[in-house]
């Protein structure tokens, strides 16, 4: 009976293998799908449901965002009052600058 339920995943993993075109080095997360899908503890269907419903995801998070104003827009919160400006920081690799002497040449 193992040897039947390991032939259904091995199958499975070989029909999602070659349903996303053959790629190289997906084989542990195929066979993963694979058992997952053959155990019922998948919801969806195909990987592509799962991106699917992974887009309408994003949509409905981005629509919510966007009623709420500019994505952008920097929110108060996470430590800043509201008008706060960050400090200053300067990233320096811990050379002296070089001073570079101008000059002076003659023009047409």
């Amino acid at each position: 009976m193992a040897t039947d339920k390991h032939e259904q995943i091995r199958r499975r993993a070989y029909e999602i293998w070659e349903a996303e075109g053959r790629p190289e080095g997906a084989d542990l997360r195929h066979w993963m799908q694979a058992c997952d899908e053959l155990a019922g503890e998948d919801e969806y269907e195909t990987l592509q449901d799962l991106l699917d419903q992974d887009d309408r995801d994003d949509a409905a998070l981005l629509q919510g965002a966007g009623e709420s104003g500019d994505l952008d827009r920097p929110r108060p919160g996470l430590g800043q009052g509201a008008g706060a400006t960050p400090p200053d920081i300067e990233i320096t690799t811990g050379e002296k600058p070089s001073r570079q002497k101008i000059r002076e040449t003659e023009g047409p």
